[in-house]
């Protein structure tokens, strides 16, 4: 099982190329292809942007959930085109950097850093600014959050 932790700050170049912490690489590094796959969020329109990343593998797990729903189900639809047609599959060069393609920076906000934050199964890629801010919002919910993870014990 994959698990990205942790949160890491790296410059981006004028192409667009970043590099993957190592961590994050060494986690997918049992993984059948040495790829990031890589979309925008979706979110609400006043919701902040951002980028998730899955390790390849997992992101065909994602994919094939997606699948068993019914073929011209609505919500098949509509994650389909939210998820599967905007993800883009990132090769790692010889030195562990991905280029990440021009529109998805402008969408995130990316210009000089990115911020990698580690979420567990996946990471999430970030302006940094952008992170702290949301990150500050979380905080006004960390009882209640808190609150709904001790619930899950309890069963």
């Amino acid at each position: 099982m994959t698990v990205f932790l942790a949160s890491y700050l790296n410059g981006v170049d004028r192409k667009g190329r970043v590099s993957v912490p190592a961590s994050f690489r060494a986690e997918m590094a049992g993984h059948s292809r040495q790829t990031v796959v890589v979309y925008p969020a979706p979110t609400n329109n006043n919701e902040r942007k951002y980028l998730h990343a899955w390790a390849y593998d997992d992101f065909v797990k994602l994919a094939e959930r997606i699948n068993r729903l019914p073929a011209l189900s609505p919500v098949r639809q509509r994650l389909a085109r939210t998820l599967l047609a905007t993800a883009r599959p990132l090769n790692f060069d010889d030195t562990g950097r991905i280029q990440i393609p021009e529109a998805m920076l402008q969408t995130a906000g990316i210009t000089e850093h990115m911020l990698f934050a580690g979420e567990g199964e996946y990471f999430t890629i970030w302006e940094p600014s952008a992170f702290d801010a949301q990150t500050a919002a979380d905080g006004a919910f960390t009882e209640a959050d808190l609150a709904e993870l001790h619930s899950l014990w309890q069963s």
